[in-house]
């Protein structure tokens, strides 16, 4: 007879309106819409009001700018690469995880065995590791995975999931998309209850964390606009173009009057109606607070008097009093528009190459030395180690490749 146990474990558990909120910070306004859309369609007890605006009179607005460039939204791969930047990973490592990424199927899964992909890169297994747990911790949650059951357990670890989950990943994945739970619940020996709550955070789970397929170029909504007003940049953010979503007070004064069973039935989705509603407000109050955090710091860039300063989203999480995965989120696919351009939020976050100088900064350093045809890539990198910034001489050839700039050999 096997050993029984009782044990008290003491965990933190998120409430259902931060769990919500995170899931909301992921998406763009756009994103944010269709799920609130979605949610009153299953909760009469939430109320939708309409927009003050419609997005197309924010672009026709954007249109009548004659400044205005259209902006050219980042596709996945640039923003799993910007993400990669950003972690702070050592340059083996890093160097590595790009591989992977760049060697990713169209849905984001990473099919090629990791010794022999070790052995391609000429790199150790455990470097190759650290690169794949680098590429897995990307946002969408389940890049870089090499099965569908992983896929799904990496999205699991995101969650406070029934450890029973995870084994019904493993092994009853078929069993699920069938609709098997009688058979599910008899080789487990679980209770049929614990068994379909399983069942239903499975198939929350997104199998397909992302689509690396080039498509159409979509109109990009800014999450806020930066204005200059008084030789100041002011925050504008663009909450008038989508609706508003808030707790039905005719759906709440209904519930009062019923009884029993029904009455609380009303009472559970006028909760949920009012978690979805602080979820809402705890998303915009961590975009208000990055949104000043971004202009506080990149200030002199938006007054058009200089390039952009080295940002870290580790020092951008101390400060906001968050982990640093929720400035990932933040900051993940949005977009901000002002004088100079409408820009991914994740551009202003730059390594520092050289004590408070910017890889962008660099970028344009080396923009500046190439209208000299007689330069070299390594003349740059020589010129640019006077100044103090120590590149080598395939980087600077990387970065003006990314600017399209031609060799020496080719500019007149």
């Amino acid at each position: 007879m096997s050993e029984q146990r009782l044990e008290v474990v003491q965990s933190q558990k998120l409430s259902q309106s931060v769990q919500t909120a995170i899931s909301l910070l992921s998406l763009d306004l756009y994103g944010v819409s269709d799920y609130l859309l979605k949610s009153i369609q299953e909760n009469p007890a939430l109320e939708y009001v309409p927009p003050i605006r419609s997005p197309q009179d924010y672009a026709a607005r954007v249109r009548a700018r004659e400044t205005q460039e259209p902006a050219r939204p980042v596709t996945m791969m640039e923003d799993l690469e910007q993400q990669l930047r950003l972690s702070g990973l050592s340059a083996d490592v890093l160097r590595a995880a790009a591989g992977i990424l760049h060697q990713l199927n169209p849905r984001g899964y990473f099919l090629k065995d990791l010794t022999e992909f070790a052995a391609e890169e000429r790199i150790s297994k455990e470097t190759a590791k650290e690169a794949l747990a680098a590429v897995q911790a990307l946002e969408p949650t389940g890049i870089g995975a090499r099965s569908v059951e992983e896929c799904l357990r990496l999205q699991l670890d995101q969650r406070e999931a029934d450890p029973l989950c995870y084994d019904l990943i493993q092994v009853h994945l078929l069993d699920i998309g069938k609709g098997n739970l009688r058979q599910i619940a008899k080789e487990t020996g679980a209770e049929m209850a614990r068994i379909k709550t399983c069942v239903d955070t499975i198939r929350s789970l997104n199998p397909v964390p992302c689509s690396l397929s080039e498509g159409n170029t979509v109109f990009v909504m800014p999450e806020f606009s930066v204005e200059i007003e008084n030789g100041e940049p002011v925050i504008l953010f663009n909450n008038e173009y989508f609706p508003v979503f808030r707790q039905d007070n005719n759906f709440k004064r209904l519930s009062e009057t019923l009884t029993g069973e029904e009455q609380r039935y009303a009472r559970a989705l006028l909760d949920s109606a009012n978690q979805l509603v602080q979820a809402i407000q705890m998303r915009q109050s961590t975009m208000e607070k990055l949104a000043g955090i971004i202009v506080r710091e990149q200030r002199a860039f938006f007054l058009g008097q200089y390039s952009l300063l080295p940002m870290r989203c580790d020092a951008v999480a101390a400060e906001m009093e968050v982990h640093e995965s929720t400035v990932y989120r933040a900051i993940q696919g949005k977009y901000l528009s002002c004088p100079r351009g409408t820009f991914a939020l994740s551009h202003f976050f730059q390594r520092e190459m050289s004590e408070g100088v910017s890889q962008e900064r660099v970028k344009e350093m080396i923009r500046e030395l190439t209208k000299n045809a007689r330069l070299s890539d390594q003349k740059i990198a020589d010129q640019l180690l006077e100044r103090g910034i120590k590149i080598s001489r395939r980087t600077v050839a990387k970065y003006r490749a990314q600017m399209e700039i031609d060799s020496s050999f080719l500019r007149n």
